[in-house]
């Protein structure tokens, strides 16, 4: 649902729109699909493609294929995707009633386009619940084999049991236990998972995790089940895109081997929070959705440590407007020490991870996180919960260990992330150790080259079988 440049809610854009490059780069044939929203993607859209109907209950609606690029094919129905946004708020539910509906024409509109061979694939890879029943469609038609990936076991696509009726599927398919059926509602997120011929996590440490019960949000069963089909593979970064050496929203550009940049960019971040303009302050920078899975709210009770001990903090995010609350609470108390911008810009979210000398993710689950990555690589120092993708990629840094990137709370608690800055501001003060474990991060390689190849391997162990 969602692809750079097109859109962007979360890290699935990314991926989406940086995963197919990288494969192309290994010699396999890449393209992507995905929704044209026209009040958010303003640039230029290319020629029609192909036209047809798409059904969702007994009500036709036309679908346009445009291409955009030489890789990209948009679907283009406005009654589906002429939005200000592309999802429901995820906390309240608000904003996209007919969600179920958007995500049937995206579905549809990818078989039928196959059916009619305006689109040809030998694996479709499909993402999150919104894609769920593809693999489905394409099984019942012969059509090719399916990859689908989880981006968030949590968000999973789940409608009243009678909304089963508008999918095109026969009535009769729907039953307990069924691919489709999930404690008594239609599960868009099940059917992926039972029906693709693949199916992935965004990082092994998040395939290990969801396999537990404790972790597998109802779903762990029907993982477990998958068996070696199912498979952790980490995400990579757009390293051309996400490279402060180049990078043309910074202020100053730096790299590892000539790092004045980075300064500048920090007085830069400093001067527009309208923070104190201390260089040998530590600057703390978040970039998220505000919620209760990032663990803002664990976060929240210590920003009154934070600024006693003299540091700063500036976040840009949205999101639970209780967590905000508490926020904009300590924003009040210590103006020049905590800063919340309120939105999300993507310029900001660059002068944030350059700025930042660390970056704050205490999240209670993260099936892989990118900020993380993007961190290291802009020089800012991530401390983290061990869980997800996080734990896959920042290596903990001390004496035993000084090839080290960052700095982990191994527990989902405001005392152990208590802990975790607490060591982070530690070797702050130790500027030859900080310096290291900075390096160390500027010099991982997180670009998509290894995870491509990967999952080109996957690709092939489908089509092999």
């Amino acid at each position: 649902m969602e692809c750079l440049p097109y859109s962007k809610v979360g890290g699935m854009a990314d991926v989406v729109g940086s995963l197919p490059a990288a494969q192309r780069e290994l010699g396999w044939s890449a393209s992507v699909v995905t929704p044209y929203y026209p009040r958010i993607y303003k640039g230029k859209v290319g020629k029609e493609i192909g036209s047809f109907d798409v059904y969702v209950g007994d009500t036709p609606h036309h679908v346009v294929l445009r291409r955009a690029g030489r890789y990209t094919v948009l679907v283009d129905q406005p009654t589906a995707f002429d939005r200000d946004g592309i999802y429901a708020d995820p906390l309240t539910g608000v904003g996209h009633e007919d969600s179920l509906f958007q995500c049937l024409v995206l579905q549809q509109a990818v078989r039928t386009a196959l059916r009619e061979g305006l689109l040809k694939a030998d694996i479709v890879h499909c993402h999150d619940n919104h894609t769920g029943l593809v693999p489905t469609y394409l099984r019942d038609d012969g059509g090719p084999k399916t990859v689908f990936t989880i981006h968030n076991l949590a968000y999973q696509g789940r409608y009243p049991a009678e909304d089963f009726g508008i999918t095109g599927l026969d009535p009769a398919r729907f039953f307990p236990h069924s691919e489709f059926e999930f404690h008594g509602t239609f599960s868009l997120m099940k059917a992926g998972l039972e029906v693709a011929d693949l199916v992935t996590a965004v990082s092994p440490g998040y395939a290990g995790e969801v396999v537990r019960e404790d972790e597998g949000e109802g779903l762990d069963g029907v993982l477990r089940a998958r068996g070696d089909r199912f498979v952790g593979i980490i995400n990579g970064i757009d390293t051309a895109l996400w490279d402060p050496a180049s990078d043309p929203l910074l202020h100053a550009n730096f790299s590892l081997d000539d790092f004045d940049g980075k300064a500048a960019c920090k007085r830069y971040l400093q001067t527009e929070g309208e923070l104190d303009v201390e260089p040998d302050t530590p600057l703390l920078g978040i970039v998220t959705r505000i919620t209760s899975q990032k663990g803002l709210d664990l976060l929240g009770p210590l920003l009154p440590w934070i600024a006693r001990q003299g540091a700063q903090l500036v976040m840009l995010g949205t999101g639970d407007p209780h967590i905000v609350e508490l926020y904009r609470g300590a924003e009040a108390r210590w103006p020049t020490r905590i800063r919340l911008i309120e939105k999300y810009d993507e310029e900001a979210a660059h002068a944030i991870y350059a700025g930042s000398d660390m970056f704050c993710m205490p999240s209670r689950f993260e099936p892989c996180g990118l900020s993380q990555m993007y961190a290291m690589r802009y020089g800012s120092v991530p401390v983290v919960s061990a869980r997800g993708g996080l734990r896959d990629t920042v290596q903990p840094f001390d004496d035993d260990n000084p090839d080290g990137t960052g700095v982990l709370s191994w527990w989902a608690t405001t005392d152990s992330y208590h802990g975790a800055l607490s060591h982070a501001l530690e070797l702050y003060r130790q500027p030859e150790k900080f310096a290291r474990m900075r390096a160390n991060g500027m010099s991982q390689d997180f670009s998509w080259k290894n995870s491509a190849g990967e999952y080109l391997r996957q690709y092939q162990r489908i089509l092999d079988a």
